[in-house]
């Protein structure tokens, strides 16, 4: 299955956050050529620092998680070729630019966007779903 993926749908799989990671582990084992907009490997970096810094992932972890991550095989668009599409979607629907990048991607790949966002997943009912919808379909 090709997919633009969130960046929680992985983050969630590299912490194993028990409420979403039989999930993700499903999605995971279908997915074959996950996309993303470049942004995406910054805001995991984020999330894994601060899983370090709130102590659900030890200093040493770190760097497995991101090489993890890597080994997924995301394929990160740049975003500046997303931008503006990503400022309109946000005008419209409320939702920050960061999240309307993916929508932005999944529109022009005419592609699903698999994500937990609640606020992405209520305006962009027709792109964005749940990992665990997509593995059903």
């Amino acid at each position: 299955m090709r997919t633009v993926v969130d960046t929680n749908v992985v983050a969630y799989l590299l912490l194993g956050t028990e409420r979403f990671v039989d999930e993700v582990r499903r999605f995971w084992g279908v997915v074959r050529e996950p996309i993303a907009p470049t942004h995406w490997e910054a805001e995991l970096a984020n999330v894994v620092w601060m899983a370090i810094r709130s102590g659900i992932v030890p200093a040493t972890a770190g760097p497995r998680k991101l090489d993890l991550a890597a080994r997924l095989g995301v394929h990160s668009v740049p975003s500046r070729s997303l931008w503006h599409g990503a400022v309109s979607r946000a005008l419209e629907s409320g939702v920050a630019v960061y999240d309307t990048l993916f929508v932005e991607l999944a529109a022009r790949e005419q592609l699903p966007l698999a994500t937990f966002d609640a606020k992405v997943l209520v305006a962009f009912p027709e792109i964005a779903k749940r990992p665990g919808a997509l593995v059903s379909e």
